[in-house]
């Protein structure tokens, strides 16, 4: 070995000094994204797919550019483009035609059934099978899926119509039983049995101490039987109330996820797209599900898809709006009782029942919840068919619907992607004509509008990266690692390092400290598409007695993904959200060559520190060491004082069909100049042959400043290369 400089100290992994490391935090990686017709992010156009029908909801196909007026946030609009999309042509302004190209104006429909009541599948079938009937229009495919836990496709996109069929027999098959009805009358009967409340606005828990009252008489009077039976009708009324209120928020978690999943990835392909959604009775939306819930209009808007919503349960005797009655009663009576409290001491269940008088007067405003399939229906450009037996006519306007619309495009002129919403209204010169659009969109950046939710904390951090000039408000390092893996594929890894001393920490207690720490990562192709997205939210709580150690400590991320050949940039947005709102962003490239058993090397991993892997570790894993799990330092700065040195990580790769070994040379210099060469010795190969190698750089011996350490492997007449920087101060 050739050693012209004294600045390699090999030495094994388990006798590295390791430096004070965050922990990585893990995240799903986000579907790669593809060109949206919805919100063009090359020339930031709103497209808009608008219905229009008379009094008599005859459709209206003779309108101009001129007779409509586009208004966003309320602000008028100019029309950028406008066509007539009927069959398979585009009528222009002008009474030009044009034929559809069939790949870049396909119409998909997704039959969506959640339907348990018997009547309900039946009227729902019936209904689906009539829409069914005939050829399908040019260009339409159909979907059927059904929604229990989850979404569940029976039928992928098709235009065959005996699979479509198929798919709506066996989504409304009344093979399982429905016992809601039953349910009902025993819920009557036991009502009627404990009775009523002469005010109707006594509240669950009150009813319970009511009963428990007449229970207590019961027993003084010595009539056992009729005690038990008063017990027992209380006791499954009170479970029939509990399991409603729970099931009604665990459905309307399920219906929102099941929602999101149905819509999000429609972004894919152009053209208009429509869910048809089957369901008896609306959902509740449960607090905190509020965004889960907006997210579907959003996403739903900008993938260009409009939600038309059959309420199956048919014509109904009782009000959408008697529950909510229910509820606001309860709720006040309970507030009422709290307002004239006298001190005097009452049961922990009225004190319970008090303490979520605000919570049920919030929850019963969402009660009518054919008033959330309105919304749905109504913000995507859609429409609710509900209190009536008849599915068949309004189903046939759909069919009307999805054959011809106006396409109407207008340029946003977004100043300030802030997240807002902007409210989009279309309005006719007529006033006898009903209109049918979508209500609005989320103000994010272009490249960011596709079919993926996005949080928010997400949107300064979108903003950042989009802004003409990236905001560093306090320091942190990105970078996407690369590896070879398996068949000789790319392996990257995306490493977020922050310094938590740069965060924002406030004193919430005399022992106990806040911060808050998130961050997006962006990775887009040449066309500046996201074909990979990272994000996370992450509150921080620590101690008082580890506020000294934190302020060496680290936010260390580290996420495995892959992708395929090409040039990328990866760019990062960190935000201290606790105080400040402090942004920082960062943006490098990345380049991932073509699958290949020449020489390589991956990237040069600075070693923060080293970790027992985990069980859920792969051994794939490119950062696993052994039985050590490295966590990356990226461009460290290190003090010179320190005596540890800095340990650093990398893989070499061997072209088999070369018989010489390889040879691993260092190359050192420091603000440009070359200081000289190291050799080292590479060890043999791995069972996957790579040659994994861990040393260190005494950095004690070096003067203050820039360093830049060139690693070459050459093996024959090839030749690899990377590099890595630190600072010494």
């Amino acid at each position: 070995m050739t050693n012209h400089c004294p600045l390699l100290n090999v030495g094994c992994a388990l006798t590295i000094a390791l430096l004070l490391g965050g922990r990585a935090i893990a995240q799903e990686d986000a579907a790669p994204s593809a060109p949206v017709d919805s919100f063009k992010s090359k020339t930031e156009e709103v497209l808009l797919d608008v219905v229009v029908r008379d009094k008599k909801g005859h459709m209206v196909n003779d309108l101009k550019p001129e007779d409509f007026r586009i208004l966003d946030n309320g602000e008028q609009k100019k029309i950028a483009s406008f066509r007539l999309v009927q069959g398979g042509q585009a009528i222009a302004s002008g009474g030009a035609r044009t034929q559809l190209d069939p790949m870049r104006q396909v119409r998909l429909v997704t039959i969506l059934f959640q339907c348990t009541a018997n009547d309900a599948r039946r009227l729902a079938h019936d209904a689906a099978v009539d829409l069914l009937k005939g050829e399908l229009p040019q260009n339409v495919y159909m979907a059927v899926m059904t929604i229990d836990h989850k979404i569940e496709v029976l039928q992928p996109f098709t235009n065959d119509l005996a699979l479509l069929r198929k798919a709506v027999d066996r989504a409304t098959r009344s093979e399982s039983k429905d016992f809601s009805a039953d349910t009902a009358v025993v819920q009557k009967q036991l009502e009627e049995m404990i009775g009523q409340n002469t005010t109707g606005a006594q509240s669950q828990q009150e009813q319970i101490d009511n009963t428990n009252a007449v229970l207590a008489a019961q027993a003084r009077t010595g009539n056992g039987a009729g005690m038990a039976n008063m017990a027992m009708a209380q006791m499954v009324l009170t479970m029939l109330h509990n399991q409603q209120s729970g099931g009604m928020k665990d459905s309307g978690r399920t219906n929102i996820m099941a929602l999101l999943d149905a819509v999000k990835e429609q972004y894919r392909l152009p053209g208009r797209k429509t869910v048809l959604y089957f369901r008896e009775g609306g959902f509740v939306i449960p607090q905190g599900m509020e965004e889960p819930f907006n997210n579907v209009i959003d996403i739903a808007n900008r993938s260009n898809v409009s939600l038309y919503i059959v309420d199956a349960r048919g014509l109904t005797t009782v009000s959408a709006n008697d529950e909510a009655m229910r509820g606001l009663k309860s709720a006040g009576r309970s507030s009422q009782d709290q307002f004239g409290d006298t001190g005097q001491a009452t049961t922990a269940g009225q004190e319970g029942e008090r303490a979520k008088a605000l919570d049920m007067a919030v929850e019963s405003t969402r009660s009518n919840t054919q008033n959330t399939l309105a919304n749905l229906a109504e913000s995507t450009g859609g429409t609710l068919i509900a209190n009536t037996n008849d599915l068949k006519t309004p189903l046939r306007k759909l069919a009307e619907d999805i054959e011809t619309y106006y396409e109407i495009t207008y340029a946003p002129e977004i100043k300030n992607y802030d997240g807002s919403f902007h409210k989009i209204a279309v309005k006719v010169n007529s006033s006898d004509l009903r209109v049918q659009s979508r209500s609005g969109y989320i103000a994010i950046p272009p490249e960011m509008a596709h079919g993926e939710s996005v949080h928010a904390y997400e949107i300064p951090l979108l903003a950042a990266l989009s802004a003409p000039q990236s905001p560093r408000d306090f320091p942190f390092q990105s970078a996407a690692l690369h590896f070879r893996g398996p068949q000789n594929k790319a392996q990257c890894v995306l490493a977020i390092d922050v310094p938590l001393a740069n965060l924002t920490f406030t004193q919430k207690s005399p022992d106990q400290f806040q911060g808050r720490l998130s961050y997006v990562a962006l990775v887009k192709n040449t066309d500046g598409q996201v074909v990979k997205k990272f994000q996370n939210d992450i509150p921080m709580n620590v101690p008082s007695t580890k506020m000294q150690a934190l302020k060496s400590s680290h936010f260390i991320y580290t996420e495995e993904f892959d992708l395929s050949p090409g040039q990328y940039s990866v760019d990062t947005a960190v935000l201290d959200s606790e105080v400040n709102n402090k942004i920082s962003a960062r943006k490098s490239s990345l380049v991932i060559p073509a699958p290949s058993g020449a020489v390589a090397i991956s990237s040069v991993s600075f070693i923060r520190n080293m970790k027992d892997k985990e069980p859920s570790t792969l051994e794939t894993d490119p950062l696993l060491f052994g039985s050590k799990l490295i966590s990356p330092a990226l461009h460290p700065v290190v003090n010179k004082s320190g005596d540890a040195g800095l340990p650093f990580y990398l893989v070499g790769y061997m072209d088999k069909n070369i018989a010489s070994p390889p040879k691993l040379v260092m190359e050192f210099s420091k603000d440009g100049q070359s200081l000289g060469q190291a050799a080292p010795e590479l060890g043999k190969p791995d069972k996957d042959g790579r040659l994994q190698y861990v040393g260190t750089v005494p950095t004690a011996s070096l003067d203050p400043g820039e360093y830049t350490i060139r690693f070459l492997l050459q093996q024959g007449s090839e030749s690899a290369e990377e590099a890595a920087f630190f600072t010494v101060q």
